[in-house]
């Protein structure tokens, strides 16, 4: 029965205004917004920065030897754990002449039957045709499913991959990749390998051909060039360390930052209310009773701070398109898991802290 008073009590109190549940409750909404949004945005911007270093081409290696990469075997490396996307290359050994402009020369590679879906190419896929830059498609004025009129024939266009000059190896800008067998031996095995590991690299020598050396950077007689390990686009740093970035980053404490903020808010607001509490002992309320009473009262702007700040926590995780929104919802609720317990531990704590000896004290000092 005494239960059923208190809570009865609290819900008085929350309707008559004197727990002041809607100050609190924009307060609590202020600070967890501000605290798990911090987060929410800075695991947000690593997201952000990993996906950038990707597409740049910094996760694409590059295994390079003339005339000495195995094309079946480079393509088998997406067997890897880790390994995205894989394919050899290699020149094709004189350039194309497009029909609209014969005066041009297009320079023309080919490419193993599995080299597509690299990240850093725009994810492209060639199917039944020729692989052409996106400079080459604005140029001749053509897209994927066309035709590419050549002087000496046509190609079907079976997709277009990305190019940019954003720092990456030169060479392929403005260029046709055709499928082709793997019988001949390939220049370069590239690997998108995420997130980048050393298991990958070590395993790279496997697409050698038969004798050819596998040591990157040894000579094997006097005119041979060892294998070279490139990394496509260097500019953003030869590796991206997104584990320690987000292990390390500040606002990881905002869940511990809320907890004392929304602590001290409900010790606050439970402070304020000494003289009635005081005064309530005086009258015969039972301290477990009203220890209860509080808890409830505080519960109720606890919660509703909660509320009131997922539309904002939803609005900045759905903008993060770089990261898994799960991730962050789940980053985002550590935060606000820990608004009622701090607030019921504050408001507790305050609620024992009063004194019905100190109720003149309390009356004086209001």
């Amino acid at each position: 029965m005494r239960i059923r008073i208190a809570l009865t009590e609290a819900a008085l109190n929350v309707a008559s205004g004197t727990t002041r549940v809607a100050l609190y409750a924009i307060i609590a909404a202020a600070v967890v917004t501000v605290l798990a949004g911090a987060d929410v945005l800075t695991v947000g911007r690593i997201g952000d920065d990993a996906a950038r270093y990707r597409e740049s081409g910094g996760s694409t290696l590059i295994y390079r030897m003339a005339g000495a990469i195995n094309g079946e075997a480079c393509d088998s490396l997406t067997e890897l754990a880790g390994v995205n996307a894989s394919g050899a290359i290699r020149h094709a050994g004189s350039d194309l002449a497009p029909a609209t402009l014969p005066a041009q020369r297009i320079p023309a590679f080919e490419i193993s039957p599995g080299f597509s879906r690299f990240t850093s190419l725009g994810d492209p896929r060639p199917g039944q045709g020729v692989l052409i830059s996106e400079d080459v498609a604005h140029t001749l004025g053509i897209s994927a499913g066309s035709h590419l009129a050549l002087r000496n024939g046509y190609a079907r266009v079976g997709g277009l991959f990305a190019y940019p000059s954003d720092g990456r190896l030169p060479g392929y800008g403005y260029s046709v990749l055709a499928p082709a067998d793997t019988r001949a031996a390939f220049d370069e095995c590239w690997v998108e390998a995420w997130p980048a590991g050393g298991d990958v690299v070590s395993t790279l020598p496997v697409v050698l051909l038969p004798g050819a050396q596998g040591v990157a950077g040894e000579e094997s007689g006097p005119a041979a060039v060892g294998p070279q390990l490139l990394q496509l686009n260097a500019s953003h740093g030869t590796q991206f360390d997104g584990g320690s970035l987000f292990d390390q980053r500040l606002t990881r404490f905002a869940p511990a930052v809320a907890a004392v903020v929304i602590l001290g808010l409900g010790f606050a607001a439970t402070t304020r209310r000494r003289l009635e509490l005081a005064a309530a002992r005086h009258a015969g309320v039972l301290p477990g009773a009203q220890l209860l009473q509080q808890a409830a009262e505080c519960v109720a702007w606890a919660v509703g701070g909660c509320i009131l700040a997922l539309p904002g926590l939803t609005g900045l995780i759905l903008a993060q398109t770089a990261t898994d929104p799960t991730s962050l919802s789940g980053l985002a609720g550590k935060t606000l898991a820990v608004v009622a317990p701090a607030a019921i531990l504050g408001t507790l704590a305050a609620t024992l802290c009063v004194r019905e000896r100190h109720l003149f004290r309390y009356f004086k000092a209001r």
